[in-house]
């Protein structure tokens, strides 16, 4: 099972800021911060100078949501 990072912080938008919790299955804090940043700029249009991360850290497993864990056990997707 891959680690699962809780990362949160703040993103500056358009009409304001916003702030943000994500729970990321990743194998290392860094993979877990390069999804952050994806995601965030993807979803909301934000550049990585726009969004602040404040913690990163791996989640206890009683904490994690369900749908994550399903996901986290997923070693590899093949696409045929």
């Amino acid at each position: 099972m891959a680690k699962v990072y809780l990362v949160s912080g703040v993103a500056k938008l358009q009409n304001g800021t916003m702030k943000f919790k994500l729970y990321i299955p990743a194998a290392k804090p860094r993979d877990a911060i390069e999804k952050a940043y994806e995601l965030i700029g993807s979803r909301h249009k934000a550049k990585r100078y726009q969004i602040t991360l404040e913690k990163i850290e791996e989640a206890p497993l009683e904490r994690i949501p369900d749908n994550i864990k399903l996901f986290s056990y997923i070693d590899r997707v093949v696409v045929y």
